[in-house]
């Protein structure tokens, strides 16, 4: 791994929350260097186990959140409440604490995860009335390039227009039209669980590349309205 100097000589610490999926997970660094990384104890429970993981991680390695610089969190799309939970949590630190923020779409966290042989890899996340929120990747040397940018999309016209052969991470994903299925691979549903080194990973690139994010307007990437908002919609918007 190639060294930089941090951006916070004073702060060299960082810290990643992944919380977009059912389970969880936190990952400390100092400046490039991983120092460790936590699971949340159960899934589903980002609400009550994020907090107290960050603390025990952070009192494991005699830290407090003066000696972190910077946190990086996945934005979405995802979970409505891990979410909200994981980036609320993210910029209470950075305004509390006077941390830099840095948020990473949960789609360029997903490729990460992709085999390491893997030339092409598509993530297919929100599977919905028969779209998915969708990018394709390349890889070049240790990174991965977007060549087909993020959008809602049917997986025919993201099959049409990716590079192959492609591996596709996602969970679940819809029937894949028959005549686009060649040079595809389905990779196992494990593969489209968020890690926070990934997080990290991807976290230490923007710092290095960007502005931070402002705490104030950083929100969830969220695609598609919750299903409780879509039915009261349905219910009651022609009332309105």
């Amino acid at each position: 791994m190639t060294h930089y100097n941090t951006p916070m000589p004073d702060r060299p610490y960082n810290l990643a929350i992944e919380t977009s999926g059912k389970s969880g997970s936190v990952t400390l660094g100092n400046s490039d260097i991983l120092i460790d990384t936590a699971q949340l104890p159960h899934k589903r429970r980002h609400n009550v186990e994020l907090l107290p993981t960050i603390d025990a991680l952070c009192k494991q390695h005699n830290l407090t959140p003066n000696h972190i610089g910077h946190v990086y969190v996945s934005l979405g799309p995802g979970s409505f409440t891990g979410l909200r939970v994981g980036i609320t949590t993210a910029k209470m630190l950075a305004l509390a604490s006077n941390i830099k923020l840095f948020g990473i779409p949960t789609l360029d966290v997903l490729a990460q995860n992709a085999p390491p042989d893997t030339q092409h890899v598509a993530v297919c996340l929100n599977l919905k009335h028969n779209t998915v929120h969708s990018a394709a990747y390349q890889r070049d040397n240790d990174t991965w390039s977007v060549v087909v940018q993020p959008q809602l999309r049917t997986m025919t016209e993201l099959l049409e227009t990716s590079p192959r052969p492609i591996s596709i991470i996602g969970d679940p994903l819809p029937q894949l039209p028959d005549e686009l299925a060649q040079d595809v691979t389905i990779l196992d549903p494990s593969y489209s669980v968020g890690q926070s080194p990934a997080v990290w990973h991807l976290g230490r690139l923007a710092a290095k590349s960007r502005n931070p994010d402002d705490p104030m307007t950083l929100a969830p990437l969220y695609i598609r309205e919750p299903e409780a908002v879509e039915l009261w919609n349905r219910r009651y918007g022609e009332n309105k």
